[in-house]
């Protein structure tokens, strides 16, 4: 077995990866979604327990990719509740303990780190200018995260894997990718963040904290409008292309997850163009070449939006399922421009997979016509077969 569920999280992501042998399977959670989500969650797990007749439900992993509202408060608020029937075995989580241990940039990565190499790139490229601040000055003394203080108070495992030693989950520009297997064989590749990405969010803290982070969205057509900030039906296709700049979105946790042979990439909120060196990385480390990474499934980057995804990382995977979290609500997604994308660069018949029913979806099942009137090619969609369930995608 090898599943990944979307559960309805609204505008935010909460995925429930499955694997292993019915029956004996095991789970790894993935986000949290909005403080309402963690209810949902949280039944949904409880309906796992009852189903295996377990007095406590483990789970393998638990996965914030990284502090922003629609992926983080769902978990605190699944944590504050301390369930008894629930044991976690480990949670990656960046959160201020790590930011405040990593070097100030141009530093070389401290001896003993357990991540080999210089994790900042040539050491020597800011000899003979001032010392940029430490991650711990950008931070200052008194500004944490809830989840952080959480976790402290509650002892939990976080980032207590040897690999990372309780240190931050990021990747290396000078070693191999991170490649963690959890119990039962789940083999996890890191993809992301960077260091420099984890000092751009230090140094974008307060901002974070704040919540001014990203751009509020604002659609030309008013606040009724539930086509996306721009976006009108039929979609038309545009060159231009703009990346995220969100200090949170660029620090996600991006993982390529593996079992029994399949593959989904989780990108998290990530930056394009940081998931398609990642994934350059991944092609030549496994001998690959210019051949594309053969995917299962591809989780989008945040809810599918342009920003976060463009040909560079479309060109380098080989995969016809795309799966796309969101109700559409706050920012709109996802962008018309992230799905003709994929219909112009997929190599094979692509599927759009939503986890809900709502005017920015729709449109691509009921509207197949028009798109591919357009030129581009044919696709497939799929939905919950109910309202409110999400989507379950079993490999």
């Amino acid at each position: 077995m090898f599943r990944l569920e979307m559960l309805p999280a609204r505008c935010g992501d909460c995925l429930l990866l499955e694997y292993g042998l019915p029956g004996s399977s095991r789970l790894v959670v993935i986000d949290g979604g909005l403080g309402e989500t963690a209810t949902v969650l949280w039944k949904r797990l409880e309906s796992l327990r009852h189903q295996r007749g377990a007095e406590t439900l483990e789970i393998e992993l638990l996965v914030v990719t990284h502090i922003d509202n629609d992926h983080i408060v769902g978990i605190i608020e699944l944590l504050k509740a301390g369930h008894p029937t629930l044991k976690i075995h480990d949670i990656w989580f960046n959160g201020r303990p790590q930011l405040m241990g990593l070097p100030a940039a141009g530093s070389p990565a401290p001896v003993g780190s357990g991540l080999p190499g210089d994790l900042l790139g040539d050491a020597d490229a800011g000899a003979g200018t001032a010392t940029p601040p430490t991650p711990a000055d950008l931070l200052g003394p008194r500004q944490g995260d809830e989840l952080s203080g959480l976790l402290a108070a509650r002892k939990l495992p976080w980032n207590a894997h040897p690999y990372w030693q309780g240190r931050a989950v990021m990747v290396s520009e000078q070693a191999a990718l991170p490649l963690i297997t959890l119990g039962g064989g789940l083999r996890l590749t890191v993809l992301g963040p960077t260091f420099q990405r984890l000092y751009k969010l230090c140094q974008g803290w307060l901002d974070v904290l704040g919540g001014t982070d990203e751009a509020p969205a604002a659609s030309v057509y008013g606040p009724a409008d539930l086509l996306g900030r721009s976006d009108a039906w039929p979609p038309s296709w545009s060159d231009a292309v703009a990346g995220d700049t969100s200090a949170a979105n660029g620090s996600s946790i991006m993982l390529l997850a593996e079992h029994d042979g399949r593959a989904i990439l989780l990108a998290g909120d990530g930056y394009a163009p940081d998931l398609a060196r990642a994934l350059e990385r991944l092609r030549q480390e496994r001998g690959l070449g210019d051949g594309r990474l053969p995917l299962d499934a591809f989780k989008l980057a945040h809810h599918g939006s342009a920003k976060n995804l463009d040909a560079a990382v479309l060109d380098k995977v080989d995969c016809s399922r795309y799966l796309i979290s969101t109700d559409g609500s706050t920012h709109k997604h996802p962008d018309h421009q992230a799905l003709l994308r994929i219909l112009r660069h997929a190599p094979r018949r692509p599927e759009l997979l939503f986890n809900y029913e709502v005017p920015t979806t729709a449109p691509w099942r009921d509207g197949r016509a028009d798109v591919v009137g357009l030129g581009f090619q044919n696709y497939a969609t799929r939905f919950p077969a109910r309202p409110g369930e999400g989507l379950s995608l079993e490999l």
